[in-house]
């Protein structure tokens, strides 16, 4: 069978349909000399520096959703991040950072043919 996209698509467009770069963490906890829990994040490896372009989100637009969080806070989706690869192990309990600014990963959509992945993400103020 032969592919729709050729492999070296990606790489070929990497500078300019990608312009920014980004790193996915996950969260960890560890804890203080008293015992007391001290959230943190830690890259993920093979998910560092990965070739992205990202775009803010009309609130008005279909594509604006929002969430409830536990702690009743609701959070609207603010921006969609595209990555050059098929990533299936992001999920939305994991965060990006790109160009040192840091988002929570709402939801993530990969394409058909298993070569762009896409995060929905909230700005992390």
């Amino acid at each position: 069978m032969v592919a729709l996209i050729h492999p070296r698509l990606l790489s070929s467009l990497s500078a300019t349909f990608y312009p920014s770069l980004c790193t996915i963490q996950e969260a960890t906890e560890v804890q203080d000399g008293y015992g007391q829990p001290i959230a943190g994040w830690n890259n993920i490896a093979g998910l560092i520096d990965l070739p992205c372009a990202i775009a803010p989100i009309n609130p008005n637009s279909p594509q604006a959703a929002e969430r409830k969080r536990a702690d009743g806070t609701i959070e609207i989706i603010t921006h969609t991040i595209a990555i050059g690869g098929h990533y299936p192990v992001i999920t939305n309990k994991m965060r990006t950072v790109v160009a040192g600014v840091n988002y929570d990963i709402m939801a993530v959509e990969t394409d058909s043919h298993t070569t762009m992945t896409r995060l929905r993400a909230v700005l992390v103020k």
